[in-house]
């Protein structure tokens, strides 16, 4: 567990883990953005779930070519653009006010506050993506800003290497005994796992049945981890 006077910063996933966007937000994107290209594509909970088992937005494009047959190298370009139309989805309904952070999220934050403990975010959502999160569904809750951010357009690899978290280290000056890692997945745990870094597991809609051999502790909510 986050442990202070030991613990200097957790370090937080974003989808699943600060707010349930996939399902509230990402996935209505997708099928939104895939309409307006002409693409017959729909993607259910039950696609979106096998899809995510690929680190980001446009990989899992191009993997849903290849699993239909298409051509991913000749769709390339048409699928950037859907991405890119994707993320102009995921804002306006974050703008919305549709998307609220998890339970127990402002609480542990202010608890970390307290206790002299930084946070900061580690996600292989784009920029645009964590920047409408932030001003929709954060900020207003009056919080601390992230002592650092990385986002997938930082790195090279996406989860499971653990590239982002090596690379949020450094931003931090900080070793992998000073921090703490809150995530929802197991390419999470395990890109944070290959970083040295301790995981708490917090169960989400498309990643509760996961196997999470590793982690130091896994629960239900947020809440659960207030120190």
């Amino acid at each position: 567990m986050i442990i202070p006077g030991k613990h200097r910063c957790v370090l937080f996933d974003v989808d699943g883990t600060i707010a349930e966007t996939e399902g509230q937000a990402h996935l209505p994107a997708f099928n939104h953005a895939l309409e307006e290209a002409g693409l017959p594509w729909r993607w259910t909970h039950a696609d979106y779930k096998r899809l995510l088992k690929t680190a980001g937005g446009f990989e899992r494009l191009l993997r849903y070519a290849e699993e239909t047959g298409n051509d991913a190298g000749a769709l390339r370009h048409l699928l950037a653009g859907v991405h890119k139309n994707k993320n102009k989805h995921f804002a306006e309904i974050l703008a919305s006010g549709a998307v609220k952070p998890r339970a127990g999220f402002a609480e542990l934050i202010h608890s970390l506050t307290r206790h002299d403990i930084r946070w900061a975010v580690v996600t292989t959502t784009s920029r645009s993506n964590w920047d409408a999160l932030w001003n929709y569904s954060l900020s207003p809750l009056e919080l601390p800003a992230p002592a650092t951010i990385v986002v997938g357009d930082d790195v090279q690899a996406k989860k499971p290497d653990p590239e982002a978290y090596l690379l949020a280290l450094q931003r931090l000056s900080l070793s992998a005994h000073d921090c703490y890692v809150i995530e929802d997945s197991r390419n999470g745990l395990l890109a944070a796992g290959g970083a040295g870094l301790p995981v708490a597991i917090v169960r989400s809609e498309f990643f509760a049945d996961e196997s999470f051999e590793g982690a130091a502790v896994v629960v239900d909510e947020l809440t659960e981890l207030v120190v």
